[in-house]
């Protein structure tokens, strides 16, 4: 027997309802929390597990969004440096690269230098680091 599963905009979902009583009772205590006059420890475990939950999914529902700003803002930040600088900065940082994949084998090591280097672009006024296996990345 399978089950069928709702749509993704939750149509079909049952919504659940809760007493007149709870409903007051989660709503100022979401107050509470927003004004600094409860702490999330205070409530009880259900509770700051439906919290945590909701606040890891809209922070990473905005992942994405946060990294193609940020990449964004560094693109910015490095066009109004003037030309020296910003060639030098870059060739400062492909040197930093080939550093960190200083390896015996010398023939790969400038193919990983380029590829940690872009995978460092997205953060380009970070230190180098060797990639992770974030954003569908696999580590060096």
């Amino acid at each position: 027997m399978t089950r069928e599963r709702p749509a993704p905009s939750g149509a079909g979902l049952p919504q659940h309802r809760i007493t007149p009583d709870a409903s007051r009772t989660l709503d100022a205590w979401a107050w509470g929390l927003a004004d600094g006059s409860l702490r999330l420890w205070q409530l009880p475990d259900a509770v700051c597990t439906l919290y945590n939950v909701a606040y890891t999914q809209g922070r990473a529902s905005r992942d994405d969004e946060i990294r193609v700003m940020r990449i964004d803002a560094d693109r910015h930040w490095l066009l109004a440096m003037p030309d020296t600088t910003r060639r030098a900065y870059l060739l400062s940082r492909l040197d930093q690269a080939a550093e960190l994949a200083n390896r015996p084998d010398v023939d790969d090591v400038l193919d990983e230098a380029w590829r940690i280097y872009l995978a460092n672009l997205d953060n380009i006024r970070e230190p180098l680091r060797l990639p992770s296996t974030e954003h569908g990345r696999t580590a060096a």
